[in-house]
């Protein structure tokens, strides 16, 4: 089979890469080829390793049999023409550590008032009284969706004899340190959590999971932490709850406006804020700008299991992680 790479990955980590790979298949790294051999490798590939195809590349596909993304919300894929072009999708969770990690980062930041107080000091200003510390010894953590991200953010949070609560679909946990509630139940769970860690994907069931009713009932307290998807939590909701004082506040990675081209090498130099509310404006949030996956993680170590993902699947294996094109994730 044929396996299309078009990861940005030094030629030692590429090199690594070949040694992984079963050894029937053929590994060819796009950005080694010219322009006109880059679309006939999208033609003739069997297997893609990428971020998100083009609705162009994928129409251009021909033998294409699965596409292993590196990523694990698959929101911005074209669903509808995947499912159409017969391609199995694989998303993947092996950064999930990564993001987990930032998230627990973004809850001290947020429970410490850093960004607030940074901003004191850079005027002369020691006065430690107007931004006090919130400790996370004993409070009550509640997880939106309990997957990798979640558990391994509990881990973390693990030394501060904290209490774990998560909102699911179903009640099957092998964790007996975490209360479950039900979807229809958020509600209950929510009036309990000093802090909520929102690490949801955007699928049809989880946009504005958290709206107006949700803030209305979380403790003035309460802080917001978000590392899953924008959509997930309403933006005039949260910009109100925020603004009015009705949650002490939230920080957040994920949002609702974006550039077009994200990447250094395309990115518009104009500004682009990330909401149409004037989130910037606001001193209870902290803002940063979808980076949580970029840190100087190697490549090798997500290889591992995106390759032996691949392997699977040219062996005649079902490999993991297979998105339901329906439920989009």
């Amino acid at each position: 089979m044929k396996v299309l790479s078009m990861v940005r990955a030094s030629d030692e980590e590429n090199h690594q890469t070949r040694k992984i790979l079963d050894s029937s298949a053929e590994l060819i790294i796009y950005r080694d080829l010219n322009d006109e051999e880059k679309v006939i490798a999208i033609e003739t590939a069997d297997i893609i390793i990428c971020g998100r195809l083009t609705d162009e590349q994928i129409t251009k596909t021909a033998n294409l049999k699965m596409h292993q993304t590196f990523g694990t919300g698959v929101d911005r894929h074209n669903l509808e023409l995947i499912k159409k072009k017969d391609i199995l999708l694989c998303n993947n969770h092996s950064h999930s550590i990564i993001i987990a990690e930032y998230a627990f980062s973004l809850l001290n930041a947020a429970t410490k008032e850093l960004h607030s107080n940074d901003k004191l000091l850079r005027k002369g200003n020691w006065d430690y009284s107007l931004f006090p510390s919130v400790t996370l010894f004993k409070k009550t953590l509640l997880f939106l969706g309990y997957g990798n991200i979640a558990q391994h953010v509990k881990k973390m949070c693990a030394p501060f004899n904290m209490k774990f609560i998560a909102v699911k679909r179903t009640m099957n946990m092998n964790d007996n340190d975490v209360e479950i509630f039900l979807t229809e139940d958020k509600l209950e769970a929510i009036r309990k959590a000093d802090f909520i860690l929102n690490s949801l994907p955007k699928t049809t069931n989880t946009i504005n999971f958290i709206d107006e009713e949700e803030f209305a009932v979380m403790k003035p307290s309460a802080i917001l932490i978000n590392v899953g998807r924008g959509n997930t939590i309403n933006e005039k909701a949260m910009y109100n709850a925020l603004k009015e004082k009705k949650i002490k506040g939230a920080a957040v990675d994920v949002w609702y406006n974006y550039p077009k081209g994200r990447d250094p090498l395309e990115r518009d130099p104009k500004p682009v804020l990330p909401s149409e509310y004037p989130f910037q404006e606001l001193s209870n949030i902290i803002m940063t700008s979808h980076r949580a996956w970029s840190t100087d993680y190697p490549w090798s170590e997500f290889a591992q299991t995106l390759i032996q993902n691949v392997n699977k699947f040219i062996r005649g294996e079902e490999p993991d992680n297979i998105v339901n094109l329906e439920e989009g994730y």
